[in-house]
């Protein structure tokens, strides 16, 4: 038995090519299964008979179904990451990369509802070993807005004291729209980017006199201010 280094499955079969295969296979079988019925609720033959494999050929690939998670786990977020680096490519200002990052993510998740919700839920059942590389890959992911923040603020677009921490409670905001969605109803996703978006690039904003307009046709805060201002002298 030979321990896929990718993964950090174990496998009988050796051939990298077949293993890649086959884990594709049994990935988006048990996307689909364990979205609709839940991890615990999906037995290892629905998968097995979902993705075209006998039982014992599914083992060859996998050695828990814990596994299966796992697979499952690395293939959305490693989806995100790409996702999220090709929206962001060729952009030299760290705010509008920050800006292209925050939509990226969210119209990721607005896709994949059902798997991020399952990835929040079943987490737990991965074991020590998998959850300590479900971490590894998360941390990547968070990087990748800390270094568009550490950017930002060494070029003085940004006063952040902290990007790191940052960085995860942008990603966490993201996940609220799937997370929270029974109480969002009635919110577009253009409502929320935009909103996000605003939120995130204002408070974050190393010159208060330059804020993101929210939207067409409505006045930015300074704008808002004045006009406070104004009717309080009426």
């Amino acid at each position: 038995m030979r321990k896929n280094s990718l993964n950090d499955i174990e496998t009988i079969v050796k051939d990298q090519e077949l293993i890649d295969k086959r884990h594709a296979q049994i990935c988006d079988a048990a996307i689909t299964l364990f979205s609709k019925k839940g991890f615990h609720q999906t037995s290892v033959r629905e998968i097995a008979e979902a993705c075209g494999l006998g039982i014992g050929t599914l083992y060859s690939y996998i050695k828990t179904k814990e596994d299966i998670l796992h697979l499952v786990y690395r293939r959305i977020l490693e989806t995100f990451e790409a996702r999220m680096l090709e929206a962001t490519k060729g952009i030299e200002d760290p705010r509008l990369q920050l800006k292209a990052a925050l939509e990226a993510t969210l119209r990721i998740y607005d896709e994949c509802q059902d798997v991020v919700v399952l990835l929040y839920q079943e987490s737990h059942a991965l074991g020590r070993q998998g959850l300590q590389a479900l971490f590894e890959v998360d941390r990547t992911y968070v990087g990748v807005f800390r270094e568009i923040l550490e950017r930002g603020n060494r070029a003085g677009h940004f006063a952040v004291k902290e990007p790191h921490l940052l960085a995860v409670c942008i990603l966490f905001l993201c996940a609220v729209w799937d997370l929270k969605r029974w109480n969002l109803k009635g919110y577009s996703l253009e409502t929320v980017i935009e909103s996000l978006t605003t939120l995130v690039l204002n408070g974050i904003s190393a010159d208060r006199s330059v804020m993101l307009d929210p939207g067409e046709g409505e006045a930015a805060p300074e704008e808002q201010r004045g006009k406070g201002a104004e009717a309080q002298r009426r």
